[in-house]
């Protein structure tokens, strides 16, 4: 009689976003599965840097699995700012708000994911196809409609985004919706995930 599997289904969903480069099978959804067992069922969708794509299979998923909190890092929190997110709990991390002003540097070069995908596609090329497509989505228009269920978490020391991401939020959301640190970079490691889960506690105890 296998009842802890169905004791799992029976969890709240936390749904995380991976960013650029990235895939469902990076080490964050491990970790925020091991620091939440038993209070959360982790799932990640695996996307790409087309946001067309990879919204329509994560609004896919945001049906079927009702996620209580979404969290998005990097590309990801753009993802999570666009995607149909209902009633879910927003957490952002490094957004990266302006994709096609972050990825243009790496337009038209042949990159390796930094882990084993899970589909099985381990290079990525940005082209111009794939820039353009942001075009039709706007970031501030999506943070002033989901203002109150977003969490912003953003570091001064951020040697991809500098900081465009704080300046953009702070007009936006409450000073208790933003917490601004200097004690990590881009990647959310380290005191990173620190300051993710006290945010991520916070909300498990409403």
């Amino acid at each position: 009689m296998n009842t802890g599997k169905n004791k799992t289904t029976e969890l709240p969903v936390m749904m995380y976003i991976h960013g650029f480069r990235s895939g469902a099978n990076g080490s964050k959804r491990e970790q925020l599965q091991k620091h939440f067992e038993g209070k959360y069922r982790v799932i990640a969708p695996e996307v790409d840097a087309d946001p067309d794509a990879s919204l329509a299979k994560i609004n896919e998923i945001i049906a079927r699995e009702k996620p209580q909190i979404i969290v998005g890092t990097s590309l990801g929190g753009w993802m999570t700012l666009m995607c149909e997110s209902g009633d879910a709990e927003l957490v952002i991390v490094n957004p990266c708000l302006f994709p096609p002003e972050a990825l243009s540097q790496w337009k038209d070069m042949e990159l390796e994911y930094f882990c084993k995908r899970l589909d099985g596609v381990q290079t990525y090329k940005v082209t111009d196809e794939i820039l353009n497509k942001y075009d039709r989505y706007d970031v501030n228009e999506a943070v002033r409609i989901k203002g109150q269920h977003i969490h912003g978490l953003c570091t001064t020391r951020d040697e991809l985004l500098g900081t465009s991401h704080i300046d953009t939020l702070k007009p936006l959301l409450s000073p208790a919706q933003l917490t601004i640190v200097d004690d990590f970079g881009h990647r959310c490691s380290g005191a990173g995930m620190t300051h993710l889960f006290e945010i991520l506690g916070t909300m498990l105890h409403h």
